[in-house]
């Protein structure tokens, strides 16, 4: 068994707002002194001169320079898994804005020997103190979404519905559920990780402010059961373990000032 990083990085910056001294050079540097036993496999995909002459001088276990895009470059990655790598391998897909603790490797992997998916971030819009911008089967309160716990060694535990396409899987995995992370079962190309994760762990409705298409979307994932379609489990340890460094979606009790340096891209 191996274990590899699946790494997206581009020199574009979108419109998101984010945390002061945000790099993505830092990131990429926090996360190979956190993941220290991985293969790295690169994605560069519309990076600049200067960013790609760094990248190269990492020397990386797999580096690709692509012009995909956001979308294309994801299916690249997970196809490229699919195709070349064991079933017993540990990837975890990792895009180029997230830090993480200095354990984060090893709580992922205690992650993985309970659920089929891991994400390290615990985000935030999972509890209903968030507000308006909570996740729709989270109702208005102090509590979270339905959720089931584990008590690890490293971490503490709990199922949730969903994540960004920064998660963690064994490549067995992956191949089982490639209708969904191949993008096969949208009707748009475009990227929509909420509604991947809903097909994939189907959670109940509790209260929340489901739309219709949520709730299309559930009555497709409950077909896709009697089709042979695994319902998922979906692993977060909190407190969070990592940060999507987007400023109105930093997780709880993360501190993040450890971490905050100059702005260098």
């Amino acid at each position: 068994m191996h274990k590899y990083l699946l790494y997206r990085i581009s020199s574009k910056v979108n419109a998101k707002p984010r945390i002061a001294g945000f790099s993505k050079l830092v990131c990429l540097d926090n996360l190979l002194a956190a993941f220290p036993d991985y293969r790295m496999i690169c994605l560069a995909d519309n990076c600049d001169a200067e960013i790609l002459a760094l990248l190269r001088a990492k020397g990386f276990f797999r580096l690709e320079e692509t012009r995909l895009g956001q979308t294309a470059s994801f299916y690249h990655l997970v196809n490229m898994a699919i195709e070349t790598l064991q079933d017993e391998d540990i990837v975890y897909f990792i895009e180029d804005d997230y830090l993480h603790l200095p354990a984060a490797g090893q709580v992922l992997e205690e992650g993985l020997h309970v659920f089929d998916y891991v994400t390290l971030y615990d985000h935030p819009d999972k509890y209903g103190v968030f507000g308006k911008g909570r996740n729709p089967y989270v109702d208005e309160g102090k509590l979270s979404e339905a959720t089931r716990v584990f008590k690890g060694a490293l971490a503490l535990w709990r199922t949730t519905n969903s994540t960004t396409h920064t998660f963690a899987c064994h490549v067995k995995t992956l191949k089982e559920d490639r209708l969904v992370w191949t993008g096969r079962l949208k009707l748009r190309p475009k990227l929509q990780d909420f509604y991947d994760w809903i097909f994939l762990t189907r959670p109940g409705f509790h209260g929340g402010r489901l739309k219709v298409k949520l709730l299309l979307r559930q009555a497709m994932a409950r077909l896709a059961t009697l089709a042979g379609f695994k319902k998922r489990t979906l692993g977060v340890p909190i407190p969070s373990v990592s940060a999507h460094l987007e400023a109105h979606f930093l997780p709880d009790d993360f501190d993040i000032q450890r971490f905050q340096t100059n702005p260098t891209s």
